[in-house]
């Protein structure tokens, strides 16, 4: 199992085991963002590191299968998105790609893998409670800190989406508005992400690319049925089931961290 050199003390006996386990969660939180319109790091993130993968490749690769998932979509709902904003967002997630880039450097890898489940335990219960509060207008500059925090949490933990997520909840935006706006958002800022991660050195080994890849075949068919289910299926029990599986996988990131 050379292709696991590097993700954590797994024995080899059970490395099998893990890649199938990791698999399953890739393909479920695939499926789920398909079907909701976020969510998928929101899963996969936590639970991969429960499963002992490291968060240097956690990270860059939950980067990429958003990216290239959103792509699709980002095209198919462009009448809907508000470029300006969405512009908005992307630049303003530049610094806070910069300021991740330092507190990787300064902070322990488990350190940062605790605060992820803390980080993501929270984002469920708020963005659970944002959804069902009457809509609100944003407060100037809310745009913009919204990227800013999605840059420094995308680097770090690969949660971008958490901040525009809560920042569209919070306004009702319309379900074809909001995955249109998050989608060119993911695309744009993870490009610059992980554009700085290979500057900075910080992207998983080459031996680590077949498995990267094979996750990612799997999470484009996994989230292109979600995509076509989202259609037929009820949004907000899905969008609920999400948000239970984010919590636990939260709980299990801060146990095993």
């Amino acid at each position: 199992m050379g292709i696991l050199t590097g993700v954590g003390d797994i024995p080899p006996t059970h490395g099998l085991l893990t890649l199938t386990l990791a698999l399953l969660v890739v393909t479920g939180a695939a499926l789920l963002g398909g079907i909701s319109g976020f969510g998928f790091a929101l899963i996969s993130t936590p639970l991969l590191l429960a499963l002992g993968f490291p968060l240097a490749f956690v990270v860059p690769t939950n980067l990429m299968i958003a990216m290239l998932t959103r792509v699709v979509v980002a095209y198919r709902l462009r009448e809907h998105i508000r470029y300006g904003r969405v512009a908005v967002m992307a630049a303003a997630s530049l610094p806070g790609i910069g300021l991740g880039l330092i507190s990787l450097a300064l902070f322990p890898a488990h350190a940062i893998k605790l605060a992820t489940g803390l980080l993501v335990m929270v984002a469920t219960l708020l963005i659970w409670r944002t959804a069902s509060l009457p809509p609100r207008r944003p407060w100037p500059g809310a745009v913009a800190v919204a990227g800013c925090l999605g840059g420094l949490l995308g680097v770090t933990t690969s949660l971008n989406g958490v901040p525009p997520v809560l920042l569209l909840a919070s306004e009702q935006t319309t379900p074809k508005r909001f995955q249109a706006d998050l989608a060119l958002f993911f695309v744009l800022t993870n490009i610059a992400t992980l554009l700085l991660l290979g500057w900075r050195g910080r992207l998983p080994e080459v031996a680590t690319l077949p498995l990267a890849l094979f996750w990612l075949v799997i999470a484009l068919i996994a989230n292109q049925v979600g995509t076509s289910l989202g259609g037929r299926l009820s949004t907000v029990v899905f969008r609920r089931i999400a948000m239970g599986l984010a919590f636990c996988a939260g709980i299990m990131t801060v146990v095993t961290a």
